[in-house]
C-alpha cells in the first residue's frame, strides 16, 4: 500500500533510503535487501546506500532499486566519516523523507549524515552487539538519541537497547525477522558432492567467523559420527576461519565425515534438504536460516542466545542448548536423529510456527507502521496482528 509524504501538500511517495554496510551475504544484509524490494513493490521510492556492493545487488537491480555504493573499501564496526559524508551528500542531493539505517557503522554514518537536514532517523538493530567497547558503546549512544525510531528484531536486544544504553522502551519497536521474497526457493533442487551418500544429513549454515560457534559443531559431529555410522554433515559458508575448521575436522577425525562447500547462493535450498540444522553461535541476533528451516520443516538444534528462543521454543519446535557446550549440542543431535518421528514433529511444529508468526508480511507491515509514526501518518486501517510470545521480555 502506497502512503504519501510528509511533506504538507505533496501527493508523491515515501522516498525512502535504506543504509547497510555492504550487499554482501549476511543475515543483516538480506533483511535490507527483501525489505527493500517488498516496499519498492508496494510503492515506495526506494533507494539502498551502502560503502560498497556485492552480490546481493543483483536483486535490488533487477527488481528496479537503485544501489547506491559510496566507497571503495568496506566499513563495518568503525565509524567512517568518508561513508558519512558520501552519505550526507546522497541524502542531501535526493530529498529523501526517511532514513532507515541497518548494523553499526551505517548507523553512525547516517546519524552524522543526517544532522540539520530535518530527514527523520529509524534505526533497526540486528545482533546483541557483544563486541562493543567502551568508544563503541558511546558512539551507539549517540546514534540512538539521534533516531526518531528503534526496530529490534528480538526481545534480547531491546533488553540491551533499555538496560546497557538508557534508551527509553517507548523509542523501540520489536519486529521479528521473516523470511522475504527475494530468497525464494529455486525450481531446482541444489547439486551437492556425490561423496555425501545418503545417509541423515546435519547442517551448519553461517559465515565462518568466530561468533558462529562452527568449531563447536565440529566437535558435536564428532560426537555423534561413531553413534550414527551413516550420518553426513556439512558447513555452508566461507570466512576467514575456514582454513582453521578444516584442520579442527582433521584433528577431531572428522575429517572425511564432514564437507565443507563454501559459500553456496543456493543456501536456503540446501538447508531445505537438511534432517537438523545446527545453529551452534556464540552471540545472535534473530538468524534468518532458523526460519527458513522453520518454513521448510527441518528440525533444528541450536544454541540458546539471542533471538533464537524467540523463534524456537525447547522441544517445542527445536532444541535449545546452552552456547559453547559441544556435548550439549551433540547430545541434541543425536536425540534428533535415532527418533526421526519426534523430529518431524519440531519440524511441523515449527513450519506452523513460522506461518503463523513470523510472515513477511506481517513484518512488512510493522516497519510500515513506524514510518507512519515517524512521518505522522495515518495508522494502517489493517493493523498488524500482535508480535508472536517471546521467551525473553523485560
Amino acid at each position: 500500500m502506497r502512503f504519501v509524504s510528509s511533506t504538507p501538500g505533496a501527493s508523491s511517495p515515501v522516498r525512502l533510503l535504506l543504509v547497510t554496510d555492504s550487499l554482501e551475504v549476511g543475515g543483516a544484509e538480506r533483511h535490507v535487501v527483501d525489505l527493500a524490494v517488498a516496499l519498492h513493490q508496494k510503492g515506495y521510492e526506494v533507494a539502498v546506500a551502502c560503502s560498497v556492493s556485492g552480490s546481493l545487488a543483483r536483486p535490488l537491480v533487477e527488481a528496479g532499486v537503485p544501489v547506491r555504493p559510496l566507497l571503495d573499501r568496506k566499513v563495518k564496526r568503525r565509524v567512517s566519516l568518508a561513508y558519512a559524508r558520501g552519505l550526507r551528500r546522497l541524502v542531501k542531493g535526493a530529498r529523501f523523507d526517511l532514513i532507515h539505517a541497518h548494523v553499526y557503522a551505517s548507523a553512525a554514518a547516517a546519524a552524522l549524515a543526517s544532522l540539520g537536514t530535518g530527514v527523520p532517523l529509524v534505526l533497526t538493530e540486528h545482533t546483541e552487539a557483544l563486541w562493543q567497547g567502551r568508544m563503541a558503546r558511546s558512539v551507539s549512544r549517540f546514534v540512538y538519541g539521534r533516531a526518531r525510531r528503534i526496530i529490534v528484531v528480538s526481545s534480547v536486544i531491546r533488553r540491551r537497547l533499555v538496560k546497557r544504553d538508557g534508551v527509553p522502551p517507548d523509542l523501540i519497536t520489536v519486529v521479528p525477522n521473516a523470511v522475504g521474497a527475494v530468497a525464494e526457493a529455486a525450481a531446482t533442487s541444489p547439486e551437492l558432492p556425490a561423496g555425501l551418500g545418503k545417509g541423515p544429513l546435519v547442517g551448519v549454515v553461517a559465515r565462518l567467523q568466530p561468533e558462529k560457534g562452527v568449531d563447536h559443531f565440529l566437535k558435536a559431529a564428532a560426537r555423534v559420527a561413531p553413534l550414527v555410522p551413516e550420518a553426513r554433515f556439512i558447513v555452508v559458508g566461507d570466512g576467514p576461519l575456514r582454513g582453521e575448521l578444516g584442520a579442527l575436522a582433521k584433528r577431531l577425525g572428522v575429517g572425511e565425515r564432514v564437507c565443507f562447500l563454501g559459500f553456496r547462493s543456493d543456501a536456503r535450498e540446501i538447508t531445505s534438504l537438511l534432517d537438523v540444522l545446527v545453529v551452534p553461535s556464540l552471540t545472535e541476533g534473530a538468524p534468518l536460516v532458523v526460519l527458513e528451516a522453520m518454513a521448510a520443516g527441518v528440525p533444528v538444534a541450536a544454541s540458546s542466545v539471542g533471538g533464537i528462543p524467540d523463534q524456537i521454543r525447547h522441544e517445542r519446535e527445536g532444541l535449545l542448548v546452552a552456547p559453547g557446550d559441544a556435548e550439549a549440542l551433540g547430545e541434541a543431535i543425536l536425540g534428533l536423529l535415532r527418533d526421526p518421528a519426534y523430529a518431524r514433529s519440531l519440524g511441523e511444529a515449527g513450519r506452523r510456527r513460522a506461518g503463523s508468526e513470523f510472515g513477511y508480511g506481517t513484518m512488512v507491515q510493522r516497519i510500515e507502521d513506524v514510518y507512519r509514526e515517524v512521518l505522522g501518518r495515518p495508522a494502517s486501517r489493517n493493523a498488524a496482528p500482535k508480535e508472536p510470545e517471546l521467551n525473553a521480555t523485560l
